[in-house]
């Protein structure tokens, strides 16, 4: 910028500003103040906000760390000279200061906060507006390694308490609920103690009315009860105390306490005492109140002890339970919604402890269990998915494998549902293929759901299988774990595992490249991008490549992008991904992203080293493969490329079986 872009300020006060010591930077913070107080009393609120654009665009957003730096104490300085009117001016304000929480540089991280607080102390109500913002990234900063910056967190923390008390009609709590619920999950220590801490206040208040709100944060409050910190689970056992005495004298609606029920029965089966304890006291409060039970009835089943649940499994004789299961099945097939719920829950319930006696009801509930996949509430599927992992890890023959035949059942009637159900698929698919792999090993779902789809004559389906399964594959967490195995490929197993995922998602290209990028398999990603140019290319396969590209900007692809600063060893990796650029019409945000990405590759221009270099290299790394046993060699990439060939071929035909003309006998 030339200094003319600068003004209303100096080129003089910009530098100063932007200045190394503090000192200089904090004489150019009430130059500034100073100024806008002038500007202030003439009502020259264009200059102002030119300032605010300049100090927040320019400087507090800048990639130099003293102009940020200086942005920062500046953009505070114009918040106090401007008094009650900085609302003018608060989108100026506040979310630049809170980009730089997240800095790199912990001087910066600290300035955020100090700024943050004195814009914040000028605001007051108008700093409600970003809370949700605030709150994440002070849920952030309060674990930062940084004493000071965690210092001058917990500083922010206490002035936004303070506006929040002072201002609770403003205060939108239902606004807020979602983000608690999210945040609440998290395991670090610091984080927990900052969030019970806005529970406590927000309980204390009785506008903000927190008890309708507990079936949202109950569940994660139990976790928080389980942590390791006596403090912290101190301060959380107060916590439910307070809502228990709010709870008893409050006209809660019914579906609350059947909310808050199921999340109890849940904890009261928990190893850690403490949160057993409280589960089951609060249990015997709601039997307590009236009121509560028409609610607890249909959780009799889950009431039970442990102990008393096997107690009573020695006593059940099998035409009892032969009876149930009939009722049970009724129950499920034609019963209204919550029959239906309470219903499957009875069954998880007979699974979970007679196992031994329910084995001989499997094949008779099978197919009624099947069809509830197909309901619309969540809970139904959810139980019904909980009894099959029951029913897949009971009485196993082969102490070998994980599960018995009905597992393997189960996946090739859920493929056969979907195939028929496309709807449900489309709707439904996702959430249940995720919810299995939280449920039982996400490797053995996604080994036997690539078995079983790799012989699939409908090569359409196979491919939005593969579509579905890469993105969970991809994104879940709950798949972490799988895609570091895949990552690695450091065992024989592991690479068993990509062989047979890789002849499945020959069926996806586009998935197929995303699973090499994944297992650091760069040079046959290359070969594959290459191959692209004998594919129709369709608005689809242009549409999977700019979700590839999204995926690429991810955290769980940092590696591969860090993999980019070792150009040499690493060609066809660049080759690979400038082919997908070249794939990428010009004018779409990925095909920028994308070019963006690849002009951060070291020496870009000459990035393709010579041939008897690159000769040389592989020669180097072949040998290192032959001493280090990588199990990547046993991999026979030519003999996949082939039967990818061969996949795609079949797609060919069946495209062109779709598409084939039939003339009829009316025109003879």
């Amino acid at each position: 910028m030339s200094d003319r872009d600068y003004l209303p300020l100096s080129t003089t006060l910009v530098k100063t500003l932007t200045d190394k010591l503090y000192e200089k930077r904090k004489t150019a913070a009430l130059e500034i103040e100073k100024m806008v107080r002038e500007f202030m009393t003439a009502q020259n609120y264009e200059q102002i906000e030119r300032i605010c654009r300049i100090l927040s665009e320019y400087f507090v957003l800048s990639q130099n760390g003293n102009f940020r730096r200086g942005g920062l104490i500046g953009i505070a300085a114009l918040a106090i000279a401007c008094g009650k009117e900085a609302q003018r001016f608060k989108t100026y304000l506040v979310p630049p200061v809170l980009q730089c929480f997240l800095d790199n540089d912990p001087k910066v991280r600290y300035y955020a906060c100090e700024s943050l607080y004195n814009i914040a102390k000028v605001l007051r109500t108008v700093t409600l507006s970003y809370f949700n913002e605030i709150f994440d990234s002070l849920s952030k900063l309060v674990c930062d390694l940084e004493p000071t910056v965690k210092s001058g967190a917990e500083l922010c923390d206490r002035l936004l308490k303070d506006i929040v008390i002072e201002t609770c009609s403003q205060f939108e709590v239902i606004a807020f609920i979602p983000l608690l619920r999210e945040r609440i999950y998290v395991r670090n220590a610091f984080t927990r103690q900052f969030i019970v801490s806005w529970v406590s206040l927000l309980t204390s208040v009785p506008e903000f009315d927190m008890v309708q709100y507990l079936p949202e944060i109950m569940d994660g409050l139990f976790h928080i009860l389980g942590d390791p910190n006596p403090e912290i689970r101190k301060s959380c056992e107060i916590l439910f105390s307070e809502f228990l005495t709010i709870l008893k004298s409050s006209q809660v609606q019914p579906d609350m306490f059947e909310d808050m029920t199921r999340i109890l029965i849940q904890n009261c089966q928990s190893s850690d005492e403490l949160i057993q304890y409280t589960a089951l006291h609060w249990l015997r409060e709601f039997l307590n109140m009236p009121k509560c039970h028409q609610v607890l009835l249909p959780h009799s089943a889950g009431l039970f002890s442990k102990r008393n649940e096997n107690n009573a499994a020695q006593n059940l004789p099998d035409l009892t339970i032969t009876k149930m299961v009939e009722v049970l099945k009724t129950q499920i097939q034609s019963g209204a919604s919550p029959s239906r719920i309470i219903a499957l829950g009875w069954v998880h319930h007979l699974f979970e402890c007679l196992q031994d006696q329910m084995v001989a009801h499997i094949d008779v509930l099978f197919p009624t269990l099947f069809r509830v996949l197909s309901d619309p509430t969540d809970e139904a599927v959810l139980l019904v998915l909980q009894v099959f992992a029951l029913i897949s890890t009971s009485n196993r023959t082969n102490t070998d494998r994980n599960y018995n035949d009905y597992f393997t059942k189960f996946i090739i009637v859920l493929m056969d549902l979907f195939r028929t159900d496309r709807g449900l698929l489309e709707a439904r698919g996702s959430f249940i293929i995720r919810q299995l792999c939280m449920l039982l090993s996400p490797e053995d779902i996604y080994k036997t759901l690539s078995e079983t789809l790799a012989n699939e004559p409908d090569t359409n389906f196979a491919a939005i299988m593969v579509k579905i399964l890469s993105s969970i594959l991809l994104t879940s967490t709950e798949l972490h774990d799988l895609r570091v195995k895949l990552k690695n490929l450091q065992t024989t197993e592991s690479a068993g595992l990509f062989v047979c995922l890789y002849k499945t998602w020959c069926h996806n290209p586009i998935a197929l490249v995303a699973l090499c990028f994944l297992s650091q398999n760069y040079d046959h990603a290359c070969k594959l991008v290459q191959l692209f140019a004998d594919i129709e290319v369709t608005v689809d396969f242009l549409i999977e490549i700019d979700k590839l590209v999204q995926l690429l900007e991810s955290p769980i692809f940092t590696y591969l992008r860090l993999a980019l600063l070792d150009v040499e060893n690493n060609q066809t990796l660049i080759r690979a991904l400038c082919g997908l650029l070249m794939l990428l019409p010009g004018k779409t945000d990925a095909f920028h992203v994308l070019r963006r990405r690849l002009e951060c590759v070291p020496n870009f221009i000459d990035k393709f080293t010579s041939v008897d270099k690159r000769v040389a290299n592989l020669s180097m790394n072949a040998k290192v493969n032959e001493t280090t046993n990588d199990p990547r060699k046993n991999i026979n990439f030519d003999e996949l490329q082939q039967y990818y060939l061969a996949i795609q071929n079949k797609h060919v035909d069946s495209k062109k079986q779709r598409y084939r003309y039939t003339p009829t006998s009316d025109g003879l």
